[in-house]
């Protein structure tokens, strides 16, 4: 099914080797550790914007999207759809007080909101949660790349692995945001070329719409109830995570990180509809296919010419190396942050903390391709991630930032009693038993557990002291007034 021509290859070679250049370009403006973790808090709204966009638009929202569009239609669009609201109403409502804190990881405000015990449980859980989805990218890649190419996995694996960790351990998040931009140009520009190429190849949109069947063209042909278990899955990723607060921390202000937010949401519409279009088409070429995650792989093959095959190629690449970057350079951020430098040498110099940084990133990547050797399940390896890290830390996040009674002691048993209902609630009784329990998603019960108990031990136990509550105040200064603050300190 390979079906790559040489000039296909000289394609993919020719993005490899930009990304390569371009990431090691960035390295040279990479001075500090504050530089190399979030690009020294200066990101302006265009790389911010973009960025954020691209660190989220990974393997499953490309290839599994459009097979499930395969399947279902234009409800498949969903799977995509449903990232909208979160980044839209976060961007509106929380990403400029996060710009305010001029901080550089999540655990870092949990400890400054909370104690130590909930910065180091978090920045456990945020590390594996991580790990494991760069573990994710690494196999979606190096499938997508042995389908089309015939080339074993166990290669695919370290090509794929090697190229992102090339230009992400030397030049950090700066080299992230503008390798990036290259991604996500090059992953728009490849599935928009899909959809006009393949629209006349399939026969016209009149035959299109007349072949397929009249439910693919209803956007609730699925339910609801999984969509908005998806939404609400979005919402706790978009408020939690690490590669996504980091790019807050990253913008130059609040209008900026407010914007990042605000395009991610915006440019999700446009991108649901066109990778949903790849998937009908792909049913009316190739109906009948078992596997339909082979929808997008079908419609390179079979519909495009040389040329744009190796660039729609690199585009699935893009996706997931986006996100695979992203994760690796929020991993290194929260273990040389909250963990080697919090606990294990408080006094080290920045051009040393910088060093280790890029050492971290480099030992981060190995254990995850490790790791891709020996998992089996892709969508196993995305759904333990989400739950390790975003059911218990949600709550403690939001009401963290807006609730002054809420304490330490709250804090903590939240993160850690929120995190093990929703994973044992995956592997117990999440579709195993009736009920609203079976059929409930882990994340959301996880969720509502730690919100009972972050109030519920909260207001059982003394508030918390006024050093706390000086860190909410901080909320209504300005960034330039924070961070003279911190300059003083």
């Amino acid at each position: 099914m390979s079906g790559i021509s040489v000039f296909d290859w000289v394609i993919i070679a020719a993005y490899f080797i930009g990304t390569i250049v371009i990431g090691q370009m960035a390295t040279k403006k990479v001075h500090t550790t504050e530089d190399y973790l979030i690009g020294g808090g200066k990101v302006g709204k265009f790389q911010s914007a973009v960025s954020t966009a691209a660190a989220d638009i990974g393997g499953s929202s490309l290839v599994g999207a459009a097979g499930l569009s395969y399947s279902l239609g234009i409800a498949g669009g969903w799977w995509n759809l449903c990232a909208v609201p979160a980044w839209i109403i976060l961007g509106v409502t929380m990403a400029g007080g996060f710009r305010k804190l001029a901080l550089t990881t999540v655990p870092e405000l949990l400890e400054k909101r909370y104690d130590e015990k909930t910065r180091i449980i978090t920045a456990i859980a945020s590390l594996l949660n991580n790990a494991l989805g760069i573990t994710a990218q690494i196999i979606v890649a190096a499938l997508a790349f042995t389908t089309l190419t015939g080339i074993p996995k166990e290669y695919t694996l370290i090509v794929s692995t090697a190229v992102f960790v090339l230009y992400t351990a030397a030049g950090g998040l700066l080299a992230v945001i503008w390798t990036d931009i290259m991604h996500y140009m090059v992953l728009m520009g490849g599935v928009l070329l899909a959809v006009l190429i393949g629209i006349p190849k399939a026969g016209g949109w009149s035959h299109i719409v007349s072949t397929v069947p009249s439910s693919y063209w209803d956007i609730g042909a699925m339910g609801w109830s999984d969509p908005l278990g998806w939404i609400a899955l979005c919402f706790f990723s978009y408020a939690t995570n690490q590669a996504y607060i980091q790019r807050l921390f990253a913008a130059k202000d609040e209008s900026t990180a407010r914007f990042a937010y605000l395009y991610t949401g915006v440019n999700y519409i446009f991108y649901a509809a066109i990778v949903s279009i790849i998937g009908i088409i792909a049913f009316v070429i190739a109906p009948g296919l078992e596997d339909t995650e082979m929808a997008l792989p079908t419609v390179i093959t079979q519909v495009l010419p040389i040329g744009v095959k190796g660039l729609l190629l690199a585009a699935i690449l893009s996706a997931t190396m986006n996100c695979a970057s992203s994760a690796l350079n929020s991993s290194t951020a929260i273990f040389s942050i909250d963990l080697y430098k919090r606990f294990y040498n408080k006094d080290v110099d920045d051009q040393k903390l910088l060093w280790a940084s890029r050492v971290a990133t480099v030992c981060i990547a190995v254990i995850s391709l490790v790791a891709s050797y020996l998992i089996q399940s892709v969508v196993e390896v995305i759904v333990l991630a989400n739950l390790v890290c975003g059911a218990g830390t949600f709550f403690p996040i939001i009401l963290g930032m807006y609730n002054r009674r809420v304490n330490a002691y709250g804090g903590l048993w939240a993160v850690i009693i929120g995190s093990v209902v929703a994973v044992a609630g995956n592997y117990l009784w999440y579709g195993k038993i009736g009920g609203l329990l079976g059929a409930v998603h882990p994340m959301i019960i996880g969720s509502i557990v730690s919100l009972v108990v972050l109030l519920v031990v909260s207001y059982l136990t003394p508030p918390p002291p006024k050093e706390k509550l000086e860190f909410l105040d901080s909320l209504n200064l300005t960034v330039e007034e924070i961070e003279n603050r911190v300059r003083q300190a």
